[in-house]
């Protein structure tokens, strides 16, 4: 039953695509712009006579973001990919993910050389390797249990709906979308389907998300994606991803970076999840 439901969805979304490049063949598969942004950080905290104490340990952080945008007449398309893997080793212990997550959208807009336009979009997220967890058996031994890898858990969302453009590249996009969830976790909802010991969920609502790429002045920058998705004033009803970046370039491969992350998912304990980091990062882009 999952494999029609994605089947269905990448056919639709590529019906939409074909659909529009017949209408406007001469423009559509053009490029206007690509940008990419690639950063890696890393660093090694070493503790001796510490008066707080600590752990000696290593951790590295790999971000993508990769960005490609054509213009014709009639339409437009927007692609994102954005991708994040991190990894943190105590000495003596074993390596851990920080941070693992992939995300990419399409939105295809209708050009009318209006502020408000309508769009059909499309949105998948999920994570890039698989993840384990470990515990003690009931005979007492050290175990480890896989909880997650590429499209488990994932989340998909189809939507139409009306995007609003400002500074240039800039979008807000309010939609009405329909969100297939697969996932492995436990979910207390009456919409659940079981699928190879894994609950499949879907759900019908409102969604917001944000595109902001803002230059301030020569050497800071302001990005955010985030989005949202609810149908209901209940704490299982609604799902946030909050991403907000402040990026300052030191000199040419190097920035300093402010990141902020807020997570909330309809999920137990139904807390919202706060990250936040200041990092020095070695920088490759095209903007």
């Amino acid at each position: 039953m999952i494999h029609y439901r994605i089947m269905n969805l990448v056919l639709l979304t590529y019906s939409y695509l074909n659909l529009f490049a017949e209408k406007d063949k001469v423009h559509f598969h053009i490029p206007s712009t690509i940008t990419y942004t690639n950063n890696f950080s890393a660093s090694y905290v070493h503790y001796k006579n510490w008066k707080y104490s600590g752990n000696n340990n290593y951790t590295f952080l790999l971000r993508s973001n990769i960005n490609y945008d054509t213009t014709g007449n009639k339409w437009e398309t927007h692609l994102r990919l954005n991708a994040e893997l991190g990894y943190m080793k105590f000495v003596d212990s074993t390596w851990n993910k920080s941070a693992d997550y992939i995300d990419f959208s399409t939105d295809v807009v209708k050009n009318t050389g209006k502020r408000l336009e309508n769009v059909f979009s499309f949105y998948f997220n999920s994570q890039i390797l698989p993840g384990y967890e470990m515990y003690y058996n009931d005979s007492g031994m050290y175990c480890r249990q896989r909880t997650g890898s590429f499209g488990n858990p994932m989340n998909i969302d189809l939507g139409y709906g009306t995007t609003v453009n400002f500074w240039k590249n800039c979008r807000i996009t309010l939609r009405t979308s329909t969100t297939p969830v697969l996932m492995n976790e436990e979910v207390d909802t009456e919409n659940v389907m079981i699928w190879n010991k894994t609950q499949v969920t879907s759900e019908y609502g409102l969604s917001l998300q944000t595109f902001i790429r803002k230059p301030i002045g020569s050497r800071v920058r302001w990005e955010n994606y985030s989005r949202f998705f609810g149908n209901a004033i209940n704490r299982q009803k609604f799902d946030i991803d909050f991403r907000n970046r402040i990026v300052v370039n030191i000199f040419k491969y190097l920035d300093f970076i402010v990141d902020s992350r807020i997570r909330y998912m309809p999920l137990p304990p139904y807390k919202f999840q706060f990250r936040n980091e200041l990092m020095l990062s070695f920088t490759f882009e095209k903007i």
